[in-house]
């Protein structure tokens, strides 16, 4: 099970995942624009929270996941519910709309990671190799910001991403659980042409939130997903990625 935290009340249960970095806390300034309307109930992942959750097994597949979030429906008695997903808790958000559509009445997708996948991404956990070349790079900070300069020269990534990379890499701790985050929840990938087919046959009210100065997941990583589907939408607000949920928390 993964800890959980009710922050609001309301009629609607809302499911609540984090991003990168962060735990349930993230959703307390939205759970108070909220209460009233739904209840949210926020989620710790694995390898965040005080202390951090320790992850069962190497990897975590999708009938694992989906066995945790039937455990805790089944434990809270919820029928119907909402999602939503911020960065990385983006994964977790699509997770549980795609294994639970017959369940849920509205997702939520906050600058969601998992819809376009980074080339990066792919590199460093892709393989044994790539992972290997990750770890290498996390205990070589001073050899993975000269690359990053030069990525940048060269126009391959936004400066931004490099600031937000480095800003989650400070300490040795935060080293570890972006390497542990990467490399656990990489099983968390989906099929657009099959996510889209689950999402058009079921009344999902689907909403997405990005910002307009996000260079780390910007609005075009939405465009795979978008593109397939009949309904959905979508809210482009004036700021960048880190202050999207407070942004979030006023257009609710």
């Amino acid at each position: 099970m993964l800890p959980v935290f009710k922050l609001s009340d309301g009629p609607v249960p809302l499911l609540a995942f984090h991003g990168i970095g962060q735990d349930h806390r993230v959703f307390e300034s939205l759970a108070q624009a909220l209460s009233g309307r739904y209840t949210v109930y926020a989620f710790d992942l694995f390898f965040h929270g005080k202390p951090p959750v320790q992850a069962p097994g190497e990897v975590l597949t999708k009938p694992v996941f989906q066995e945790i979030i039937q455990s805790f429906l089944r434990q809270h008695q919820l029928e119907r519910f909402a999602v939503l997903g911020f960065s990385m808790g983006g994964r977790f958000a699509l997770a549980t709309a795609e294994a639970f559509a017959d369940q849920v009445d509205e997702l939520m997708l906050v600058a969601p990671d998992g819809i376009t996948i980074s080339p990066w991404y792919t590199l460093a956990t892709g393989s044994g190799f790539g992972r290997g070349l990750f770890r290498y790079f996390l205990k070589h900070l001073p050899l993975l910001h000269r690359f990053g300069q030069f990525f940048i020269a060269i126009g391959l990534i936004n400066r931004s991403v490099l600031r937000f990379a480095e800003n989650m890499l400070v300490t040795a701790e935060h080293r570890e659980m972006v390497y542990n985050s990467w490399i656990y929840f990489r099983k968390l990938s989906f099929n657009h042409r099959h996510l889209s087919d689950v999402f058009n046959e079921k009344p999902i009210r689907i909403r997405f939130f990005t910002g307009h100065f996000d260079q780390v997941l910007p609005t075009s990583y939405l465009n795979p997903l978008i593109n397939r589907l009949h309904t959905y939408d979508l809210t482009v607000l004036k700021t960048g990625h880190n202050r999207l949920i407070e942004k979030v928390a006023r257009r609710l």
